[in-house]
């Protein structure tokens, strides 16, 4: 590969690991869900670095051809990704039905105590 496209790749890596660091330190993205993303970034980095490491393991895995290898190791990546975020999802609605149903509770509970009060006040 051309050593200015290396360059330009690296400079684009290097923003976005920036922009990344940026987001998590003003908390406009979280850190656990930020993660495989400063993975993927440096892997990316390694591996423009060093071209020859995707060579090296397409070769060893099987993979005829460098390209296909990088689609793989890009399509594990995502699944990861999708996954941690269905997970995340996922506690995010339990927590969401379990605050609606202590709201509600709490609500019916005002609701009756507000009727106790006027109960108490019409009785004096």
């Amino acid at each position: 590969m051309n050593t200015n496209i290396r360059l330009v790749i690296l400079a684009i890596l290097l923003l976005s690991l920036i922009m990344l660091g940026r987001q998590v330190k003003k908390r406009t993205l979280n850190l656990k869900h930020t993660l495989a993303w400063f993975f993927l970034i440096l892997v990316m980095m390694i591996i423009d670095l060093f071209p020859d490491i995707i060579v090296f393991f397409s070769s060893l895995l099987g993979i005829e051809l460098p390209s296909n290898m990088l689609f793989l190791f890009g399509y594990i990546l995502l699944l990861v990704i999708i996954y941690t975020l269905t997970v995340a999802i996922s506690k995010l609605s339990n927590e969401i039905r379990q605050m609606a149903q202590k709201m509600a509770l709490m609500n019916k509970e005002l609701e009756q105590l507000k009727e106790q009060k006027d109960t108490d006040k019409e009785q004096t």
